[in-house]
């Protein structure tokens, strides 16, 4: 590794997302850090995204790769375009977000300055469709996330998987700089999941890390209809998190207390759903139930300890929104 200038991949994956191509490469094709290479794989777009993508083909730190069939999840074009990978850190970019233009200079930065945290995340912006910030993801985050990282900061492993069983607190792979030993160590992203294998991939970092923060947003997060959790069912995601935090405990070994929080925080996902579409809570409630109580005693006490939770949250933020005004 050159300590100063490492070499940085970065992964981005296409599928259907042709009028966003354009504000996302050009934004990683003008990075202030120069020292990196991109690695575009597009899974078989059929909207006209190939012909976009052709026009960077012939860029020298481009590496143009068009699928001839497309794989069926970005979490396995992600992995596949990792395997062309040459760098010391890797970022996996999404094909409709978008960077800042200094965002790769300050995560090698932090990278080098605190080389104990081998993955490296900013703040994002949320975007809509059009491109304009209406919020960051920090807004949304956790009292005890938002209290331990008022600033920039080291989070220690322990620590993020504590924060990660609550939310993913690293919404996006576009924002993260991971090393790229850490990436093949913990086995690569997930493949068995649709919707949380980047969750499923903090969680097992958190275990082998500690982290670096940089709360000043550095990228550039889209919210629109047709991203990857609006298109799966609301019963896949939350059977998705079930099991994802139930392989996690498998894994590897945690106090009783640590266990206690895992499902405390399953319950406090699992309510949060009932708020974002209250009538398909409720008829997939038995169904999920049944599921859970195969492998987790008392549900119905986590979903009830998760709803405290949920609420406590919430008073909290809309006492902090009050201060404000």
């Amino acid at each position: 590794m050159d300590n100063k200038n490492p070499l940085v991949s970065v992964v981005f994956t296409s599928y259907n997302h042709k009028e966003y191509l354009k504000k996302a490469l050009d934004s990683l094709i003008n990075q202030s850090y120069k020292n990196i290479e991109i690695i575009i794989i597009d899974d078989k777009s059929t909207d006209g995204s190939q012909e976009v993508l052709r026009k960077y083909k012939n860029i020298h730190n481009v590496n143009l790769i068009l699928n001839e069939e497309n794989s069926g999840s970005y979490v396995l074009a992600s992995n596949f375009g990792a395997t062309f990978a040459k760098g010391d850190y890797i970022l996996f970019a999404q094909c409709d977000d978008f960077s800042e233009s200094n965002q790769i200079e300050l995560l090698v930065k932090y990278a080098l300055e605190n080389q104990n945290c081998r993955v490296i995340f900013s703040c994002s912006n949320l975007v809509d469709e059009q491109g304009n910030v209406f919020a960051t993801d920090f807004d949304g985050r956790e009292y005890n996330f938002k209290k331990h990282v008022n600033y920039s900061s080291i989070i220690e492993g322990d620590l993020m998987s504590d924060f990660l069983t609550f939310s993913c607190v690293l919404p996006n792979l576009s924002a993260a700089l991971v090393e790229k030993k850490l990436y093949v160590a913990v086995g690569k992203l997930s493949e068995s999941f649709l919707v949380v294998s980047d969750w499923e991939f903090w969680l097992k970092l958190s275990q082998l890390t500690d982290f670096f923060y940089i709360k000043r947003p550095l990228n550039n997060f889209r919210q629109h209809p047709t991203t990857i959790r609006s298109s799966v069912k609301m019963k896949v995601q939350i059977l998705e998190i079930f099991r994802m935090f139930q392989n996690h405990l498998k894994l590897y070994s945690f106090t009783k207390k640590q266990v206690f929080k895992f499902h405390l925080g399953f319950g406090a996902i699992w309510f949060s759903y009932f708020l974002e579409n209250k009538k398909q809570w409720l008829t997939i409630f038995i169904d999920v139930y049944k599921i859970i109580y195969k492998e987790l005693k008392y549900p119905a006490m986590f979903l009830i300890f998760g709803f405290i939770k949920f609420i406590y949250e919430y008073i909290f933020r809309l006492f902090i929104k009050l201060v404000k005004n």
